[in-house]
C-alpha cells in the first residue's frame, strides 16, 4: 500500500436473525487443496504485523458474545466445536474467524451502477481446521447486506445470525473435523465502506465513485463489504467473480478474465468473469465497475498485462503504460513476475492511497510511476508470501517501499548511500522517528513508520550483508516462501541463512528497536565512511 492523505471512518451496528427453510440457491463448486505453510489441523498460530503513515488508533470491534480470550484459544481456532469469532490477531480481535480454512471463494453477483443494488451468492470451498469438528462458525460479512439463504454442504443452516459484521453459521450437521467444507450465501445490498479499513486512514470496501462506477479496494478490510470472507492475510485463497452488469458497463478484476462457459446474460446486461489461480488474501481482491478504457500490453515472457483506465484518469495513462518497464525492473531484483496477468486499474479518484491488489493493483489519480513501482513489488512481498499477523506488515511494506529506492537509483541515478545519510541525518536524534518499532509496532500504528524508517532499516541491512548476499536475500525470500503464511522470525531465520551468521541482533537494533540504533549497527558497511 501507498498513501496520499488519510480520511476518517464509521461503522455500522445492526442485529438480526434469520431461520432455517428459506430459498436456497447454489451454486456448482470446485474443489481445490490447501496451501503450503498455512495453519493446519492443531498448528498453534505465531504471532506477528504491518502498517502505514498515521498514528490513529484502530476503533473497537463489538459482538453480541464476549470474544474469546488469547488463554482460552485452542490452536486450531474453536473453542469445542465452536469456531471463534475472530482468527486470533490482537491488532483486530475480530478479522478474520477460527475453526476452518478457506480454499477459494467463487462470487456471482449482479450489479447496477446508479443505484448501487447489489446481490450475489457466493460460494466458498475449504477445510475443517477444528479437531472436534464444526457445530457453529463465523463469516465476516458488512452489516449492510441481508443474507436470505446460506447452506453448509449442500444442506441448509440451521440457524444464521447476522450480529454487525459477523455472518454466525450453524450448520444443521456437525461438520466434521479435517473434512471438505462447502458454504454458499445468498445475499443483496447497497454495499458500501467498512468502517476501520485501508489501515487506519480511513474507509475501505466498497466505494461509489464521483463518475458513476464503482470500486471495492481497502487494507486490512474490504473484501467483507461485498462478499462473506474469513478477513485476515494468514487465510490466502483462490478468487473468482462472475458479475452481471448493465450494457454499456465493464467489469475488471484479479486474474485473467475468462470467456468459456459463462452463464447467458439477461437482456440488456452483459456478464464478465475474472479469476485468479493463486491463493490471495482477501484484501487483495477487488473489482472495478466503470465505463474505462482498457490498455493491454504485455511482459517479456507474454504474459498479458491488461489495465483499465478510468473515464477521469486520462492523467495516468503514463503511469499505466510503465507497468512493463517497472515489472522487468523488479524481476531482476525479485525474480519471475508470480501471477499469468499483471496490469492496474486506475480510476481516476483520489482514493488517498493505491493498493497492491493482486495482479492488478489500484491506483489514486496522479499516481507516480514510483508508486506503481511499490505496488508492484507487493506482487512479490505481500502478495504472493502472505504474512501471519498484521504485527509483520513490514515484510509488505518496508521492501515494497525500498523497491521504490531501487527504482530511483535505476532511473534517476540517485545514490542510495547519499540519500540514507541524509535521512539519517535528519532523523537521529529525533526520538518520536524511531519509538515506533518496525515489527510489532502496535495496533493503529501498522501503516505508519514503515514507509519511511522502514528503507532506511532495509538500505542499512543491504549495507550490512553486502550486495551479493543481500540481492540473493531479495530473490530468494519469495522464491522460498511463495504461497506460504509467514511471520518475522521466518525471515529472521532466512536471513541468517543468506548471511552466513546469525543476523538477529543486528535485525533487532533496526526493526524491533524503540530508539535509533547504537554503533555499530547505526552505520554498516559503506554507510559508515
Amino acid at each position: 500500500m501507498a498513501t496520499a492523505r488519510g480520511a476518517s471512518g464509521r461503522r455500522w451496528v445492526r442485529r438480526r436473525r434469520m431461520s432455517a427453510g428459506l430459498a436456497i440457491v447454489c451454486l456448482a463448486t470446485a474443489c481445490s487443496s490447501t496451501v503450503a505453510g498455512r495453519a493446519t489441523v492443531g498448528s498453534p498460530l505465531a504471532t506477528s504485523s504491518s502498517a502505514i503513515p498515521s498514528a490513529t488508533d484502530v476503533p473497537s470491534t463489538t459482538s453480541s458474545a464476549a470474544p474469546t480470550t488469547a488463554a482460552a484459544r485452542e490452536p486450531d481456532g474453536a473453542v469445542g466445536t465452536i469456531g471463534d469469532d475472530g482468527i486470533g490477531d490482537p491488532y483486530y480481535p475480530l478479522s478474520g474467524n477460527g475453526g476452518y480454512q478457506v480454499d477459494a471463494y467463487d462470487v456471482d453477483a449482479r450489479y447496477d451502477p446508479v443505484s448501487n443494488d447489489f446481490s450475489a451468492t457466493t460460494t466458498i470451498t475449504g477445510t475443517v481446521l477444528s479437531t472436534e469438528g464444526l457445530s457453529r462458525f463465523n463469516l465476516d460479512l458488512s452489516g449492510a447486506m441481508d443474507v436470505s439463504a446460506v447452506t453448509v454442504n449442500g444442506a441448509p443452516a440451521a440457524d444464521v445470525e447476522h450480529d454487525e459484521d459477523e455472518l454466525v453459521i450453524t450448520p444443521a450437521d456437525l461438520a466434521a473435523a479435517g473434512s471438505a467444507l462447502t458454504v454458499t450465501v445468498t445475499y443483496a445490498g447497497n454495499p458500501t465502506v467498512v468502517d476501520g479499513g485501508t489501515g487506519g486512514l480511513g474507509d475501505g470496501g466498497w466505494y461509489h465513485l464521483d463518475g458513476g462506477g464503482a470500486l471495492a479496494v481497502g487494507e486490512p478490510f474490504s473484501a467483507s463489504a461485498w462478499y462473506p470472507v474469513n478477513e485476515h492475510p494468514s487465510d490466502p485463497a483462490t478468487f473468482a467473480v462472475t458479475m452481471t452488469v448493465p450494457e454499456g458497463w465493464q467489469v475488471i478484476s484479479n486474474g485473467r478474465q475468462q470467456t468459456d462457459g459463462l452463464p447467458a446474460a439477461p437482456a440488456g446486461s452483459t456478464v464478465f468473469r475474472w479469476a485468479i489461480d493463486k491463493p490471495i488474501a482477501s484484501y487483495l481482491t477487488t473489482v472495478y465497475v466503470d465505463k474505462f478504457t482498457v490498455l493491454t500490453d504485455q511482459l517479456a515472457d507474454g504474459t498479458p498485462i491488461v489495465s483499465a483506465l478510468g473515464p477521469t484518469a486520462v492523467g495516468d495513462r503514463a503511469a499505466a503504460e510503465s507497468t512493463r518497464e517497472v515489472i522487468a525492473a523488479l524481476e531482476e531484483w525479485f525474480g519471475p513476475y508470480p501471477y499469468d496477468s499483471a496490469g492496474g486499474i486506475f480510476p481516476g479518484q483520489d482514493l488517498g492511497f493505491a493498493l497492491e491488489t493482486a495482479s492488478r493493483p489500484v491506483y489514486f489519480a496522479g499516481t507516480s510511476i514510483g508508486i506503481v513501482a511499490h505496488e508492484q513489488a507487493h506482487q512479490w512481498y505481500g502478495d504472493l508470501v502472505s504474512i501471519d499477523r498484521w504485527a509483520d506488515i513490514c515484510l509488505n511494506e518496508c521492501f515494497a517501499s525500498y523497491a521504490e529506492w531501487l527504482w530511483d537509483a535505476r532511473t534517476n541515478g540517485v545514490d542510495l548511500d547519499a540519500r540514507w545519510k541524509v535521512a539519517m541525518a535528519d532523523t537521529v536524534r529525533e526520538a518520536r522517528f524511531w519509538r515506533s518499532p518496525l515489527v510489532d509496532m502496535g495496533a493503529g500504528e501498522e501503516f505508519t513508520r514503515v514507509y519511511d524508517r522502514g528503507p532506511l532499516a532495509v538500505h542499512a541491512l543491504r549495507a550490512e550483508m553486502g550486495d551479493e548476499a543481500f540481492f540473493a536475500l531479495l530473490k530468494g525470500w519469495p522464491a522460498t516462501h511463495g504461497g506460504q503464511v509467514v511471520d518475522w522470525t521466518e525471515f529472521e531465520n532466512y536471513t541468517s541463512s543468506i548471511a552466513g551468521r546469525d543476523m538477529k541482533p543486528f535485525l533487532d537494533a533496526w526493526f524491533r528497536s524503540t530508539t535509533v540504533p547504537d554503533e555499530p549497527y547505526r552505520t554498516p558497511g559503506s554507510l559508515g565512511g
